[in-house]
């Protein structure tokens, strides 16, 4: 059975996009700290049996990684992927000469992502997808957390959880210091609710 681990790098406010005006715009702050923790992201990917993604994150990524080589961009195409989206008018997932690694999961969350995580072997990763893995989480299909937090504070920017219905408990698993970008790895697990 698979583990679904929402994967994210934010700012110390939590914020995981630019700054309010220039949303698209990690480069100014997240750089120096995905620069010092390439290998670790790497070794994540290359591990994943599955890469679970909202349709926003499938837009960028897919515009981007098949066109890529090396080892992350092997580790991004060769992956099997995953696209969960409410929008309607998505009716079909590409990824350039990858085409068989991505598949567009429709129907209710819960179900959908239970039978996704019974049928893959290991874990699932969810890169940013604030909005899905928000809703996973409501829904009680987070198991754990990998954060990257940056030493930045923006003030501003779309935060990486806002709409959650009720507490989640968190468990420290492991924690890791990038001492050249002063940014931290922290991993939870979260807590199954009775």
């Amino acid at each position: 059975m698979g583990k679904l681990i929402a994967s994210v790098s934010c700012t110390l406010d939590g914020v995981y996009t630019g700054p309010k005006g220039d949303e698209n715009n990690m480069v100014s702050w997240a750089m120096p700290g995905i620069m010092d923790s390439v290998n670790d992201n790497l070794g994540m990917f290359q591990k994943a049996g599955a890469i679970l993604m909202g349709r926003v994150n499938y837009e960028g990524l897919a515009s981007f990684w098949p066109f890529q080589e090396g080892e992350f961009a092997d580790a991004m195409n060769q992956t099997s992927k995953y696209v969960a989206t409410r929008n309607r008018e998505l009716t079909d997932v590409h990824w350039g000469d990858y085409g068989d690694t991505i598949s567009l999961l429709s129907g209710d969350l819960k179900p959908c992502i239970s039978e996704l995580k019974r049928k893959i072997e290991g874990n699932i990763i969810v890169p940013g997808s604030a909005d899905l893995v928000q809703s996973l989480l409501n829904a009680g299909l987070v198991d754990e957390f990998n954060m990257i937090i940056h030493p930045v504070i923006l003030g501003s920017g779309n935060k990486y959880i806002e709409s959650i219905a009720i507490r989640n408990d968190l468990r420290l698993l492991s924690t890791q210091l990038y001492e050249t970008s002063g940014s931290m790895r922290l991993c939870y697990e979260v807590a199954k609710q009775n």
